[in-house]
């Protein structure tokens, strides 16, 4: 039976057949590879094109004639920073080599700031107060004291003169105003030392004592975030001010002109004489 096969695979039918199998399982592997190219556009790529800082109503016309589509998958990046409704972010990266009319998937700037629930700042003292409305992502605003019984605690918060309600929903970033009971008894405060200390650490030191800040004098406004405090009205020599008084304060990135941290201006004067 072996020689019977082996002379079957010999004879000239066979090999005839084997041929025209081989030909034809050629020229169908052919003609599908074809028509794969075709459809899928083999070998005919693009370059992804950069969407960075392009605004959300400008899109359409900036893939023209580019060959490839966008779909916009989060919008819910907020930067109070950065313009809103701009790419901030894509996939495939600009530059890419991808193939025609492929979707590059784009995040966006949020037109909106999120929103969070006020807290309940009332009866809280100003220190809690003011840590809370930071963690919270808010802002605080203008500290006003009033008589009341209540002496440094919260008696009413307010955005824009409105009173607002814990628990109502606000735009993250909000400023906080305060109003902060002073007592009944026309209480005095000590008036600190700023020299030396940033804007931010005096208005914080100042709430501490029951004090707010008045006008804010740079000798550089470009420099204010990294200026410090060098003179204050009224001055930390002056025993004491009522609660609520406004401290104004100058400031200054010449370091020649900044006492120590808690010293005055007076003693750091005497100190040049």
């Amino acid at each position: 039976m072996f020689k019977d096969i082996v002379q079957f695979i010999k004879s000239k039918a066979f090999i005839k057949n084997l041929v025209i199998f081989i030909v034809v399982f050629s020229l169908i592997c052919w003609v599908i590879l074809r028509w794969l190219a075709s459809y899928t556009n083999h070998g005919e790529t693009v370059v992804v094109p950069d969407f960075s800082g392009l605004k959300i109503d400008k899109l359409d016309q900036f893939v023209e004639g580019k060959h490839v589509h966008y779909q916009i998958i989060d919008s819910s990046i907020y930067d109070p920073k950065s313009a809103k409704g701009i790419v901030v972010r894509q996939e495939p990266d600009p530059k890419a080599l991808v193939k025609e009319d492929r979707t590059i998937y784009l995040y966006v700037t949020s037109t909106l700031p999120p929103r969070v629930l006020m807290p309940k700042l009332i009866d809280r003292s100003l220190r809690q107060a003011t840590a809370m409305i930071a963690s919270y992502g808010l802002k605080v605003g203008k500290i006003t004291h009033t008589p009341d019984e209540c002496s440094n605690c919260v008696l009413e918060q307010l955005s824009r003169g409105r009173k607002l309600e814990p628990g109502q929903p606000i735009p993250k970033g909000t400023v906080i105003d305060l109003v902060i009971g002073q007592g009944l008894n026309n209480e005095e405060v000590q008036i600190p030392c700023l020299a030396g200390l940033t804007m931010k650490e005096a208005q914080l030191k100042l709430m501490e004592n029951a004090l707010t800040l008045g006008e804010t004098i740079f000798e550089n406004e470009k420099d204010s975030l990294i200026s410090k405090v060098y003179d204050q009205t009224p001055s930390c020599e002056k025993e004491s001010v009522s609660k609520g008084t406004a401290i104004d304060l100058y400031l200054t990135t010449n370091k020649s002109k900044i006492p120590a941290a808690g010293e005055s201006k007076k003693k750091l004067n005497e100190d040049f004489d």
